[in-house]
């Protein structure tokens, strides 16, 4: 599968970090996800049709859900986005970066990036 619908600088916020300082209030994180799917019916209709995948759907499900979780580390939510992504919506595949900009001091931020694939 070489089609991708990319979704690039998604922002929220959740409650994410190991320390107790961390965990007193929400703190931003960033998502850049490429689903792996088929974008050909779309293109060649010119519409969105049953069966194929909505961008606005996706970002919508996945705000949702990291806006009211709480985890510890940023690939614990990086692995739960991925399987929401993977069981909900008609793709392949996902590669997903996770930054947390206020992880550490003197940083830009610090990310994870997985891959994961339907079985």
């Amino acid at each position: 599968m070489t089609d991708k619908i990319i979704i690039q600088g998604l922002k929220t916020q959740c409650v994410i970090g190991d320390y107790e300082w961390e965990r007193k209030r929400p703190q931003a994180v960033i998502l850049n996800l490429e689903l792996e799917c088929d974008c050909k019916p779309a293109g060649l209709k010119d519409a969105l049709e049953a069966g194929m995948v909505d961008y606005s759907q996706v970002t919508e499900k996945v705000l949702g859900f990291i806006e009211t979780s709480s985890f510890h580390l940023i690939e614990a939510l990086a692995e739960q986005v991925a399987h929401l992504c993977l069981n909900n919506f008609d793709i392949q595949g996902i590669r997903l970066r996770l930054s947390k900009p206020a992880a550490l001091r003197a940083t830009e931020t610090v990310s994870v990036e997985i891959y994961r694939r339907k079985q």
